[in-house]
């Protein structure tokens, strides 16, 4: 199975995609088009023969597919074969599964490339830690606290700035890969976090995850007993996620919260006609990590009545322009103002430089997260018969450059104003990015109230 993408997609489960999108071009971030739900205490046992062998072919073919398809022939420079080699006697020495997982997965994080990445097997067990984290001009901030997990219990809360995870310092360059560690390689039935509250107060904190057994979508030890209502379960969740939430604040001003660029552009589509009568469409891109580049050109086609050449992009072969076809009189015509967070990734970032690029409108936020090239997501599978292990690898196919000439990639989009909350306002929930994009469509709010807006559609 291949899926191209323009982005980060780095939290869609691939359960949620279906059959048909699987050829579809995608703009999203590392953050993951597999959702890897591994137990820790699977990843703790001991490898037998079997599986040990089954890591070895992963590995091979994990690399195939790097040399088949990436799009520097010559890797960036990176020795291929030596690594695989290291990765090799790793998975040799390897006393767990999650270290053998892990030694391939280093091989492929060893390019240093936002959008190639081994995608591994899905596992036995959820792990919800019960908080998230964001980086919030250069520093991670707690962003949300479930109620009643471990974490809302000790205290912690919105506005808290993390310093470590596990030991580990997030920052804009470390943060996907700790997510990837502990949302996909090794979950953890717990973290260790040291972090500062808005009032300057320092706290060290265990705090508990809560782990839930799931039957194998794919059984490691050979099983076959599948669950799947868990695959439909995030199919659905991910069609939840596609549709815009919007919200019509009048004659002068349509309020429009996008959260990924899925598969399916009609429900943004439909959006955006309802914006059409408005004068003013503020679009919400934060925390969007990108999707499918169809949808991506979509958009930019409905915002523009002229056909937009938007990116070229550069592979083996060559360069290629990238088209956005206009919409004529049907497009959106009028003041387009568009917010951006760190979390807005590849195809959310492509879009907000087109905006400022064609003058189109303004931008509005922190600086994105410089995830932006071409990649494809190959699904792979090891085994025979009913014990068949499904997994897959995520490759850049293709850099890509702007009209002006410039580079996304580890750069990011500059907002027009920049405009981020402070720990105050993250655990007030107030959102000062949202009242100055009001302020600016004459519809004056202030933080709390603009806060109150999207607070049921995180």
């Amino acid at each position: 199975m291949d899926r191209q993408q323009f982005a980060l997609a780095r939290s869609l489960p691939a359960q949620a995609l279906p059959p048909g999108a699987a050829r579809g071009k995608v703009l999203g971030t590392v953050l993951l088009l597999l959702t890897v739900l591994a137990s820790p205490l699977a990843l703790a046992e001991e490898l037998t023969d079997l599986v040990r062998a089954r890591m070895y072919v992963m590995l091979r073919d994990t690399r195939q597919e790097i040399e088949k398809s990436y799009y520097d022939p010559a890797f960036k420079g990176v020795d291929l074969a030596t690594g695989a080699e290291t990765a090799k006697a790793r998975i040799a020495k390897a006393g767990t599964l999650g270290e053998a997982l892990g030694a391939i997965a280093q091989f492929v994080l060893d390019l240093d490339d936002s959008h190639t990445m081994f995608l591994p097997p899905a596992q036995t067990v959820d792990v919800d830690y019960g908080w998230e984290m964001a980086i919030v001009d250069d520093a991670c901030y707690v962003t949300h606290v479930s109620a009643g997990s471990d974490a809302a219990h000790q205290g912690v809360a919105p506005g808290d700035r993390i310093t470590t995870v596990n030991g580990f310092r997030p920052s804009r360059e470390t943060l996907w890969r700790i997510r990837y560690i502990f949302q996909q390689l090794r979950p953890q039935p717990g973290l260790h976090v040291e972090l500062v509250t808005p009032a300057g107060a320092a706290r060290e904190l265990d705090v508990a995850a809560r782990v839930t057994r799931r039957k194998a979508v794919v059984d490691l030890t050979g099983g076959n007993d599948k669950d799947s209502a868990r695959g439909r379960e995030s199919y659905y969740k991910a069609q939840d996620l596609a549709i815009p939430l919007s919200l019509d604040l009048g004659p002068d001003v349509f309020l429009m919260r996008y959260r990924i660029f899925s598969y399916d552009s009609e429900p943004l589509l439909r959006a955006i006609h309802k914006a059409r009568d408005h004068g003013v469409l503020i679009l919400d891109l934060r925390g969007n990590r990108g999707g499918l580049q169809k949808t991506l050109e979509a958009l930019i086609g409905a915002l523009s009545s002229a056909d937009t050449s938007y990116v070229s992009s550069q592979d083996r072969l060559g360069e290629h322009a990238n088209v956005a076809k206009g919409s004529g009189k049907g497009a959106f015509g009028g003041r387009l103002l568009v917010l951006v967070d760190a979390q807005s990734a590849s195809a959310s970032e492509l879009l907000a430089r087109v905006v400022q690029l064609t003058h189109r409108g303004t931008v509005i936020g922190d600086r994105t997260a410089g995830a932006v090239m071409l990649s494809q997501r190959k699904g792979l599978l090891v085994g025979g018969g009913e014990n068949v292990i499904a997994y897959g690898v995520s490759v850049t196919v293709a850099d890509l450059v702007m009209a002006d000439g410039g580079h996304l990639e580890k750069v990011g989009v500059e907002p027009d104003i920049k405009l981020v909350p402070s720990p105050e306002d993250m655990a007030a929930g107030r959102d000062p990015v949202l009242a100055q994009a009001l302020a600016m469509a004459g519809h004056t709010m202030d933080a709390v109230a603009a806060g109150k807006l999207l607070q049921e559609t995180r």
